[in-house]
């Protein structure tokens, strides 16, 4: 049987305390890695930052065909990351993947929530528009943000989302300049990119008349 050579390792959302164990082993047994320079830094092996971030990792990775190749991702390689391209472009038996601490878990446990009924979006390096009746329709969400669509922006834009929420914009998530931000109308909202919006559906809305 072929062992993987292609390592889809999750980096948790940040810290080292939640790098799990089989990661940190799958880290010792590489023979390069693919990524950002947030998640490669501290490595001695070689280190490639793919640009663009699919087409640039699946070229690197078939450039080195002997090599085992670790693609470290943020947060669980399942959740919004580059796990699926990996798996069609290689592979199933090729592909080994690494779970880990999910940007979803952090944040919830940040703010003392629970997460089971939460639904899930994206806009970090999305041109499609977010679905705003979808977020409505949530108990409640968490979004992905980027540079280009950070909490300070998108909360301008969709105003409505205070109304029906309890909100939190979240930036630098497990890192030492972590910043969980109370969303209000007087709040100065955040525009780092590495950030996430939390919302809670308001308690007056989850009652039912009597």
């Amino acid at each position: 049987m072929n062992q993987p050579r292609i390592f889809i390792i999750s980096m948790g959302p940040g810290s080292p305390d939640l790098l799990t164990e089989r990661a940190c082993r799958a880290l010792e047994e590489i023979d390069m890695a693919v990524g950002a320079p947030r998640l490669t830094q501290g490595l001695t092996v070689p280190c490639y930052e793919p640009e663009p971030l699919i087409s640039g990792t699946i070229e690197y990775i078939r450039n080195h065909p002997n090599k085992h190749i670790g693609v470290l991702v943020s947060g669980d390689a399942g959740f919004y990351s580059l796990s699926r391209a990996i798996v069609a472009a290689f592979g199933r038996k090729s592909v080994a993947v690494i779970p880990g601490v999910s940007v979803v878990q952090a944040a919830f446990a940040a703010i003392a929530e629970p997460w089971q009924d939460a639904r899930f979006f994206s806009v970090h390096g999305r041109k499609a528009a977010l679905d705003i009746p979808a977020i409505m329709a949530s108990e409640c969400f968490l979004l992905l943000c980027d540079g280009s669509h950070n909490p300070r922006s998108i909360l301008e834009r969709y105003p409505r989302l205070l109304e029906h929420f309890d909100l939190w914009s979240i930036s630098n998530l497990s890192l030492d300049n972590e910043l969980i931000v109370p969303v209000t109308r007087e709040t100065v909202i955040p525009e780092d990119p590495l950030s996430c919006v939390v919302g809670v559906k308001k308690e007056k809305e989850n009652h039912i008349d009597e």
